[in-house]
């Protein structure tokens, strides 16, 4: 079988199985967006090998490379302390970028009227076999999420489980990962995450832990077919400038009272929503 057969199979596997969703209007069938910075030559085989993994139809989004970003555009993106706890830090131009990637990511959701679609960091790396049994099983249950983790499988998260089928289960996190490496993102999440992040104020990952700002509640799989494969592809793309004596020591000292914060609030919202 030639690799083109082969992705056009997947392709029809894919319609199929979004057209079989009980109950709901049948959209495009789900495909994936993989967030590539072109600068990062050392990850393009990673997603290559990826795309070549995926049961679906797969697209490389070109990342936001932060440090081009003229200021009237980072302006209209990006604001100081918008939510509360207040994020204690000003972004670095990567984080605006990478939070803008998955914007657009999310924008392509929308446009292109798709059901859903997964979304991965290009330093994502997948199981294939434990990637197809999780997508059909995230498919066979598309009515109980709308946002979906699929955190680095070191990551793996606690929690009650909402629904399970053998080893596999989405849960609802007792605190939620950081690390947005995978996620599968309905297109009624993405047109509310688009809604309330604009502008944003902090890194999306801890953004997308604030399901009371968002209102979109946040669910997990567990086991994780995603794997951080970052160390093996050049390290992160995100960085900080060096900081000085006085602003490490106060990194260290606020961030794990911002973490706190935010634990007390999201676990606050879980007991909430759960009456």
């Amino acid at each position: 079988m030639t690799q083109a057969s082969a992705r056009r199979i997947k392709r029809q596997r894919a319609r199929r199985r979004a057209a079989a969703l009980p109950g709901r209007p049948v959209l495009s069938a789900p495909k994936a967006f993989i967030l590539h910075l072109e600068r990062a030559i050392a990850r393009r085989t990673n997603v290559e090998t990826l795309r070549s993994r995926l049961p679906m139809a797969s697209e490389i989004v070109p990342a936001v490379e932060g440090s081009r970003l003229a200021p009237g555009d980072i302006r209209r993106a990006y604001v100081r302390r918008r939510f509360r706890p207040r994020y204690p830090f000003a972004l670095a131009p990567a984080e605006i970028g990478a939070f803008l990637s998955h914007r657009a990511a999310w924008r392509r959701i929308v446009d292109d009227g798709l059901d859903f679609a997964f979304v991965f960091e290009d330093d994502a790396q997948i199981d294939m076999a434990r990637f197809g049994v999780l997508f059909d099983f995230v498919v066979a249950e598309r009515k109980r999420w709308d946002y979906l983790l699929l955190p680095a499988a070191s990551r793996t998260p606690r929690g009650a489980a909402i629904v399970r089928s053998g080893d596999l289960a989405l849960v609802r996190p007792k605190a939620p990962p950081l690390r947005a490496i995978g996620q599968a993102v309905s297109r009624a999440a993405a047109e509310r995450l688009l809604s309330v992040t604009e502008p944003f104020d902090r890194p999306i990952d801890t953004l997308l832990q604030m399901a009371w700002v968002t209102q979109q509640p946040v669910l997990a799989a567990r086991p994780s077919p995603v794997s951080d494969v970052s160390r093996e592809t050049g390290g992160t793309t995100v960085q900080r400038k060096s900081l000085g004596l006085f602003e490490r020591l106060r990194h260290e000292a606020m961030r794990p009272i911002y973490r706190s914060q935010v634990l007390v609030r999201y676990r606050r919202y879980l007991a909430a929503s759960q009456r």
